[in-house]
């Protein structure tokens, strides 16, 4: 799949721009800026696992000759294959290959093996925008201010590009070390037709742009509709990240994606008190039901937008030499996750943490009063760490069960209404091989090499169940 990019490829014309008539710049000749190298997953050292997908997962790796840090997103070529993604792979490469800005992150070099394609992309060790929110609970509105001009800067370069993200999202907003925004996951990007991004003729996304991608609960009206998509969806996204920043949950949340796109259809917003008039108003109108109204997308392009009342007082030329809001770092013990392990070396066994922190995951077992129907489930002196009842999200419907973590360590899930078991979660003191992505206070999945698993938690536990695991993990 990757041998089609060949570094001996070159770019033609790469700065000339279609007319609104004409498809993307396609060409045979293509010359990337970040090679096809020669690597092995063996010449990198891997960490934690910054994030998971339905096809991919990005983990922190160390190139053992350098020292030099990457975010390698892993993309299993099996299932790219089976679900017909190979064309959305070899876009989103071939756009980060071409993006050059502050606000975007950047590709360093891809190989691959008999399994995976790799991305060695730029690391961004602040985290996610969302892990500021969550911690913080909200933000407060100089900080949302600082955050949501880094993302409008960066947005405007990619639209000058004549790319949508169709992504936009607290999640997909990354902060570098000093805490400055990148946008990253370019998985879901469309060329417009005066894009000045050069695509080769077997890598573009789908042709009528009206094809149903990003997160429920930041999808535009018109796309749920059905219409093609504008530059207006990112503004629209823009504007429930912003609402997420001073609320510390979505705008359109609810309990199920259908509630969501009936909260979205029917425009169901619901201001906290303390949101000031100018936000507010900026918010309502990014999520104007008219694509072509929401500031940033009329005649008058971003000007419009940045000069919001919301924005007064941000220097837009000089907007990177700001100093960043300070970041709330994760309360966790002194082993975090992020140390580096040899891929090949098997379990990789962390340091161990304190008995406080060992302790304080037996504690976690009063968030559900344990009964005794599911004793049955354990062998004789194994005891609950944690345990409540979740639905395990599926593609066509979701069930309810009982997840249970014991100390031995076991995490294994049954039928409440049956007391029969279901599953069991394959237990690895390797975060590698074991982690618990939090996608939102009540949603969260667990991640092992072979499968995903989504849960939602409807007590809004997802980071209970995450320090759990790692706690005990780090034991």
């Amino acid at each position: 799949m990757e041998n089609e990019f060949e570094s001996k490829l070159r770019i033609e014309n790469k700065s000339s721009v279609s007319n609104n008539n004409q498809s993307p710049q396609r060409s045979k000749s293509f010359a990337f800026r970040a090679p096809q190298e020669n690597f092995s997953i063996q010449d990198f050292q891997l960490g934690k696992i910054y994030g998971v997908g339905s096809y991919s997962k990005v983990v922190r790796a160390k190139k053992k000759d350098t020292g030099n840090v990457y975010a390698m997103k892993v993309m299993d070529k099996k299932f790219i294959t089976k679900e017909n993604k190979t064309a959305y792979v070899k876009l989103e490469r071939i756009v980060l290959d071409q993006l050059d800005h502050p606000g975007v992150v950047r590709l360093f070099f891809t190989f691959q093996d008999s399994c995976s394609l790799y991305m060695g992309l730029e690391s961004c060790e602040g985290g996610e925008l969302f892990d500021q929110i969550t911690r913080k609970g909200r933000l407060p509105e100089d900080e949302a201010r600082f955050y949501a001009a880094e993302v409008v800067d960066a947005l405007e370069y990619i639209h000058s590009m004549g790319l949508i993200h169709r992504d936009i999202k607290p999640e997909n907003l990354l902060l570098t070390v000093d805490g400055h925004i990148k946008i990253a996951d370019f998985g879901s990007v469309k060329p417009m037709q005066d894009s000045q991004i050069t695509v080769l003729p077997n890598a573009a996304s789908d042709d009528k742009a009206c094809t149903f991608v990003g997160t429920a609960a930041y999808v535009p009206p018109e796309v749920l509709n059905s219409s093609p998509a504008t530059f207006g969806n990112d503004l629209w996204a823009l504007g429930c990240t912003l609402y997420q920043m001073l609320s510390g949950t979505s705008p359109f949340k609810d309990a199920s994606e259908w509630l969501i796109f009936q909260r979205i259809i029917a425009r169901d917003i619901r201001f906290p008190n303390h949101i000031s008039a100018e936000a507010r108003d900026l918010i309502d109108r990014l999520l104007d039901t008219d694509p072509s109204r929401r500031p940033g997308a009329g005649p008058d392009g971003y000007a419009s937008l940045k000069r919001h009342p919301f924005f007064k007082g941000i220097d837009w030329k000089n907007l990177r030499d700001r100093t960043p809001p300070r970041l709330a770092i994760e309360s966790r013990g002194p082993s975090s996750g992020a140390e580096d392990h040899d891929i090949g070396d098997g379990l990789a066994k962390i340091s161990a943490t304190s008995t406080a922190e060992a302790g304080s995951v037996t504690r976690l077992a009063s968030i559900d009063s344990f009964d005794s129907k599911w004793q049955q489930f354990l062998e004789p002196g194994e005891s609950v760490l944690m345990i409540s009842n979740l639905k395990k999200l599926q593609k066509l419907t979701n069930k309810k069960v009982q997840l249970i973590l014991t100390n031995k360590p076991k995490l294994i899930y049954v039928d409440p209404a049956k007391l029969m078991f279901k599953g069991n979660v394959i237990w690895s003191d390797n975060p590698n091989d074991l982690s618990i992505q939090v996608t939102s206070p009540s949603h969260f999945k667990i991640c092992t090499p072979k499968k995903v698993m989504s849960f939602e938690d409807t007590k809004q536990r997802a980071q209970q169940w995450k320090r759990a695991v790692e706690a005990l993990q780090n034991r």
